[in-house]
């Protein structure tokens, strides 16, 4: 029987993180799948957004410097690039936030650099975004999200484009539905990835003892700081979302 204290809310989209969910079960922790946002890519159908991507694409020798900031954006990319570029174009320094953003672009050959920490503030320390004069950058990413890595890169001399290669939809909920998960499944921690994740957790947990009882694992202390916003008071920041700093995370929280 499973341990409920070692009962962990799964949020990431449907089909994403299935190496992270075989590594916690096989430690001992129950992985309990409820994705709280849906990842809907552009379409033929939607026009001027897919016409943008298929421009951005296209153009991609142009650019100096590509950064992929999520995952998602980088299997999207990746669909994209393999369709327009049988050769890849040479002399593009190719960036990712993190180790789950540039694993996709394995699959073209593409070495990508990360940084230690998974954000943006870590991708604008790195020494190869310092000098950026008259560098050309394309941001891949989802509609909407920050915007300060792309404000302080302009600020230091590049010009960038956005490739906003999906649309995030939250899923709906009928009323109490996710608190009855937790409680019924008797759930004590969630991983939560993004802000927007944190704010439809909080929706769907209006009340504040819910919100305290809830043991959140977060991979910044930007989204640590919105969760408490938010009413959570117990975040713990873990930096790389991998399975060995997850579980290094999850076992050293108090039972």
């Amino acid at each position: 029987m499973n341990n409920p204290s070692r009962s962990l809310l799964f949020t990431r989209p449907q089909g994403q993180g299935e190496d992270l969910v075989q590594a916690l079960d096989a430690a001992g922790w129950h992985c309990v799948r409820q994705p709280l946002l849906k990842i809907m890519p552009f379409t033929p159908q939607q026009g001027s957004a897919f016409q943008a991507i298929k421009s951005n694409i296209m153009n991609l020798d142009r650019y100096d410097v590509v950064i992929s900031v999520s995952g998602n954006a980088s299997a999207q990319a990746v669909e994209w690039i393999d369709q327009y570029w049988p050769q890849m174009p040479q002399g593009i320094h190719w960036l990712a936030v993190g180790p789950s953003s540039a694993a996709a672009f394995k699959a073209l050959g593409i070495e990508v650099a990360t940084p230690p920490g998974n954000h943006s503030e870590g991708l604008l320390a790195l020494p190869a975004l310092q000098q950026m004069a008259h560098k050309k950058v394309l941001i891949l990413r989802g509609q909407g999200g920050r915007e300060l890595l792309a404000n302080t890169l302009r600020e230091r001399g590049a010009e960038v484009d956005y490739c906003e290669l999906y649309q995030r939809q939250a899923i709906p909920f009928a009323a109490g539905q996710l608190a009855t998960l937790l409680r019924e499944r008797q759930i004590h921690y969630a991983l939560i990835t993004s802000g927007e994740m944190a704010e439809q957790l909080a929706q769907q947990l209006p009340s504040a003892a819910q919100r305290l009882d809830l043991q959140l694992i977060v991979p910044s202390k930007r989204i640590q700081d919105m969760a408490t916003t938010l009413g959570f008071s117990r975040v713990a920041v873990c930096g790389h979302i991998q399975a060995a700093t997850l579980l290094a995370c999850l076992n050293a929280l108090p039972a």
